[in-house]
C-alpha cells in the first residue's frame, strides 16, 4: 500500500459511533460542531464533518448511523421533557383554575347549608303560635305576686310583658 496511513479506522469509528451515542443522556447537543470538538479531544484529530458522516465499511455509514440514533434520541427525550400544555405558565394557570374552581364549589355548598339554617330558624319563629293577651296575663300575674298586690302600673307591666315576649322568642329560636 503507497500512500499515508489511514487515520479514520473501522475501531476508531466504532469508538466515535460510542461516544455519540451517550451525547443524550450527558445533556451534550448532539450537533455535528460537538462531534468533531469531542473527537479530536478524546482522540486528537479533528475530523471534519464530511469525512465522519460520509466515510463508510461494508457499505455501513457507522458514524453517520450512530449520530442519526442520538438526535432521535435526543428529540424524543426533549418531546417527553415538555410540560402537557405548550408552555409552563399555561399549565400553571390551569391548575390554579382547577384549585379555584374546587374552592368556589366547597364554599357554595357551605353557604347552602347556612341559608337552609337561617331559613328553618326563621320558619321555626314565624309559625310558632303565641298568644299576647295570655303573655300579658301571666306576666301581669307575676308582677303583681312580686309587688305584693299594690296597686298596678300600666306602664311597667307592658315593659316586662315585652320583656317576656322578647326572652321567649330568644327561646324558641333556640330549640
Amino acid at each position: 500500500m503507497a500512500g499515508r496511513k489511514e487515520i479514520l479506522t473501522e475501531q476508531l469509528a466504532r469508538k466515535i459511533a460510542k461516544m455519540i451515542e451517550l451525547f443524550p443522556d450527558s445533556q451534550i447537543p448532539v450537533t455535528w460542531e460537538n462531534v468533531m470538538a469531542h473527537s479530536k479531544k478524546k482522540y486528537g484529530h479533528g475530523f471534519n464533518r464530511q469525512m465522519l458522516g460520509q466515510k463508510s465499511w461494508d457499505g455501513r455509514k457507522i458514524i453517520a448511523e450512530a449520530f442519526s440514533e442520538a438526535k432521535s434520541v435526543q428529540r424524543r427525550m426533549i418531546n417527553d421533557s415538555l410540560p402537557k400544555y405548550r408552555n409552563a405558565p399555561r399549565a400553571a394557570l390551569q391548575k390554579r383554575i382547577a384549585d379555584l374552581e374546587a374552592r368556589n364549589l366547597a364554599l357554595m355548598e357551605e353557604l347552602e347549608k347556612v341559608r337552609a339554617q337561617q331559613i328553618d330558624e326563621l320558619d321555626s319563629l314565624l309559625n310558632t303560635p303565641r298568644d299576647l293577651r295570655k303573655l300579658i296575663g301571666d306576666a301581669v300575674n307575676r308582677e303583681m305576686a312580686a309587688s305584693g298586690a299594690g296597686p298596678v302600673d300600666e306602664l311597667k307591666q307592658k315593659r316586662n310583658a315585652k320583656k317576656v315576649i322578647i326572652k321567649e322568642m330568644i327561646e324558641d329560636r333556640r330549640d
